[in-house]
C-alpha cells in the first residue's frame, strides 16, 4: 500500500480526492475539443485544483512547493529524452539518412505489404532493444516516410508501427516495463512469460491477419501506390541528396549502442553526433545550417519536415505540468486516499482485475507516466489479490494488458508525445488502427468474466459434491 504524505491538515475524504482526477481529465478534454489550446493548460489547471484542495485541507504551502518540485524533477530524463529524439529525426533528414532509407526502402517493400511489415519490423526490434521509443526513433520515420509516398493512410501506418513497437515494450526481456512490473508485483520475471502471451499471442496473430488485409487493400484503393517511384517526395529526394550506402548508417549504430546498453542519452547524442558529420561531409551542408535544423527543424519544400528542439516546447511545458501534478497529490495524500477508498469496495476477483485495469489506466492517464500506472497499482493491488486467494500472475497480466499498453494512446501521456514525436504522426491520428494496445485491455476485462464464471462453477462443484456426500440415502 502506498502511504499517503499528506501530514498534517484535514483528512482529505474520498469524493474530494477524486476532485483533481476529474479535473484534469475535463481540462485536458476542453483544451483539445473545444478551446484548441496547448494540452499544458489543462493539466496546469488540475493542478491548480489539486493544490487549492490540498490547502483548505491544511497543507502547508511548502509542502505543496516541494511536491510540484520533486514531480516535475523527474521527468527532466523524459525530457532529455524527447529534446534528443528531436534533434536525432532533424539531423538524420539533414545527412540523408532518412531519405536514403525512404529512397531504398519503396525498391524492397511492395505497398500491398508495407503495413504488415511495418508492424512485423517494429515488434521484432523492439523485442531486441526492449523500447517503444527506441525502435520508432530508428526505423519508425523512414517507414512513415516511405506510406506516404505510396499514399497510404497514415493512421493505418502509424497504428501499426506503434502496436508492433509495443510488443517489445510490454514483452521483450530486455524492457524495462517487463521487469517493472515483476518487481511491483513480486513476481519473477522469467514466470511472466506465460501469463503475457496468453494475451499477447493471439492479439498478435490478429493484428498480423488485419494489417495484412487492411495494408493490402488500402494499397491497391492507393493512386500514389502505383507510380511511387515517380512521386514528388522521391523526386525532391534524387534532387536533393547524395544516397551513397553509408548514409544509412546512423540507425544501425543506435540499434548496436542501444542492443549493447548504452544509456539512452548518450546513444542520442552519438546519433545527433553522427548525422552532423554526414551532412556536413557528405551532403555539403554548412555547420551553421545543421546547428539551426537540430534546433528549429528541418523542412524541405514541405516535402520532408520533422524534428526540431525548439518546437517541442509545448510538449516540455505539458511533461513538467504532468510531473507537477502527481507530486501534488502523491505529497498531499489525495492519491493514497482514493486508492484506499478502491480497495475497500473489492470482494471478488473479477472487480479486482477490472479495478487493475481501471487504477493502471487511470494512472496513465492522469500522471501522463507509463512507470506510475505499474508502480502505483501494482504496489497498491498486489495485497489485495493475496487476500482473495487470486495468483499474482492475473495482476501481472491485468498490469501488462492495460497501462502498459494504452500509455501511447492518450495524447498527453509522455510515451505517446516520445513515439508520435518519433514517427511523426500524432496520436488522435493512429489510435482507430493500433489495435494491440486496445484489444488487449479489452480481452483482459473480457476474460475476467470468464475467470468469474470458472470460480462459480468449481463453488457449485464442490457443493454438489459436499451434499452428495453427506445424503443420508446414499
Amino acid at each position: 500500500m502506498i502511504e499517503g504524505k499528506g501530514t498534517g491538515g484535514k483528512p482529505i475524504p474520498v469524493w474530494v480526492a477524486v476532485v483533481p482526477f476529474v479535473a484534469s481529465i475535463v481540462g485536458l478534454l476542453s483544451v483539445i475539443f473545444l478551446l484548441d489550446w496547448p494540452l499544458y493548460y489543462g493539466l496546469v489547471f488540475g493542478w491548480a485544483v489539486a493544490v487549492g484542495i490540498a490547502l483548505a485541507y491544511g497543507r502547508g504551502p511548502a509542502l505543496l512547493v516541494r511536491g510540484s518540485y520533486s514531480g516535475a524533477r523527474n521527468t527532466f530524463f523524459v525530457i532529455g529524452i524527447l529534446l534528443l529524439i528531436a534533434g536525432v529525426i532533424s539531423a538524420w533528414f539533414l545527412s540523408g539518412t532518412v531519405p536514403a532509407l525512404i529512397h531504398y526502402g519503396l525498391k524492397l517493400v511492395q505497398p500491398s505489404y508495407l503495413v504488415v511489415t511495418a508492424f512485423l519490423l517494429a515488434a521484432g526490434t523492439s523485442m531486441v532493444l526492449g523500447t517503444s521509443v527506441g525502435t520508432l526513433s530508428t526505423m519508425g520515420t523512414a517507414i512513415a516516410g516511405m506510406g506516404a509516398v505510396y499514399g497510404l493512410d497514415p493512421a493505418l501506418v502509424g497504428g501499426a508501427l506503434i502496436s508492433g513497437a509495443m510488443v517489445g515494450d510490454r514483452t521483450s526481456p530486455v524492457s524495462g516495463s517487463f521487469h517493472l512490473v515483476a518487481n511491483m508485483t513480486g513476481t519473477r520475471a522469467e514466470d511472466n512469460y506465460k501469463p503475457m502471451w496468453q494475451t499477447g499471442l493471439p492479439v498478435l496473430l490478429l493484428c498480423l491477419v488485419l494489417y495484412g488485409w487492411l495494408g493490402y487493400g488500402h494499397a491497391a484503393n492507393s493512386a500514389q501506390g502505383t507510380d511511387a517511384l515517380n512521386s514528388p517526395m522521391l523526386r525532391t529526394i534524387q534532387e536533393n541528396f547524395q544516397l551513397p550506402w553509408y548514409v544509412m548508417l546512423p540507425p544501425l549504430l543506435v540499434l548496436v549502442l542501444a542492443a549493447l546498453r548504452v544509456p539512452i542519452l548518450r546513444n542520442l547524442s552519438v546519433g545527433i553526433l553522427f548525422g552532423a558529420v554526414l551532412a556536413v561531409f557528405v551532403q555539403g551542408e554548412p555547420l551553421a545550417e545543421v546547428l539551426r535544423a537540430v534546433w528549429f527543424g528541418y523542412d524541405l519544400h514541405a516535402v520532408l519536415h520533422g524534428g526540431g528542439i525548439w518546437p517541442m516546447f509545448h510538449q516540455v511545458l505539458l511533461i513538467l505540468s504532468a510531473g507537477a501534478l502527481n507530486g501534488v497529490l502523491e505529497e498531499s495524500g489525495m492519491m493514497s486516499t482514493l486508492l484506499d477508498g478502491l480497495l475497500k469496495k473489492i470482494n471478488n476477483t473479477q472487480s479486482l482485475i477490472f479495478t487493475t485495469v481501471l487504477v493502471s489506466i487511470t494512472m496513465a492517464a492522469v500522471a501522463c507516466n507509463q512507470a506510475l500506472s505499474i508502480i502505483v497499482p501494482g504496489r497498491t493491488l498486489r495485497p489485495t489479490y493475496d487476500r482473495l486467494g487470486a495468483s499474482p500472475k492475473l495482476l501481472v497480466r491485468s498490469l501488462a494488458d492495460s497501462g502498459v499498453v494504452v500509455s501511447p494512446l492518450i495524447p498527453w501521456n509522455l510515451h505517446a508525445i516520445l513515439t508520435s514525436t518519433a514517427i511523426g504522426i500524432a496520436t488522435t491520428t493512429l489510435l482507430p488502427y493500433a489495435f494491440f494496445l486496445w484489444i488487449l485491455p479489452i480481452l483482459t476485462i473480457f476474460l475476467s468474466f470468464r475467470h468469474k464464471n470458472k470460480r462459480n462453477s468449481d463453488k457449485r462443484d464442490k457443493l454438489l459434491q459436499y451434499s452428495i456426500d453427506n445424503d443420508p440415502s446414499s
